[in-house]
């Protein structure tokens, strides 16, 4: 009985790693999505982006975003030293939601990294994908078939 709730466990962690990763592509995605509209928007002032609001929400200039609060919790920290670390460290090939997840956990941010999963996420991927355009690092794809990438040392 125990070995089949330990399995349900780590099906389960694997689930909220996955969905972690869906959401900082998400983002990405999102983001790639609205740079588009405005180039288009550029040459067509016809154009109206999806989701197209008459009026745009102003955020003061002191506002603390969430990639501010990522910025800050990595502050005085080089981001390329962190990830080439913990993939140095780590047993396995992981994926951008472990290693921001490691990276929390070794700085001891539980509470304040609290609802920045996928912004910590997005981070990490971003500059994982830098060390592997340098030949760093490199990855496979998670062989549960959800194009999930997973990090290790180029060797």
């Amino acid at each position: 009985m125990a070995g089949v709730v330990d399995e349900l466990k780590a099906k389960l962690a694997e689930l909220e790693e996955r969905l972690e990763a869906i959401r900082a592509e998400q983002a990405v995605l999102h983001e790639e999505k609205q740079a588009f509209e405005i180039v288009i928007a550029c040459y067509d002032p016809s154009f109206r982006p999806s989701g197209a609001v008459t009026h745009k929400r102003t955020v003061s200039p002191g506002a603390i975003t969430p990639t501010k609060r990522v910025t800050a919790l990595l502050k005085g920290k080089n981001p390329r030293h962190v990830v080439l670390a913990i993939l140095r460290n780590a047993d396995r090939p992981v994926a951008a939601a472990e290693v921001g997840q490691i990276f929390v956990g070794m700085e001891e941010l539980g509470g304040q990294a609290e609802g920045l999963s996928s912004h910590i996420t997005s981070r990490f991927a971003t500059v994982l994908n830098g060390l592997q355009k340098q030949g760093l690092v490199r990855f496979e794809l998670a062989e549960d078939g959800s194009n999930r990438r997973l990090w290790e040392i180029a060797r």
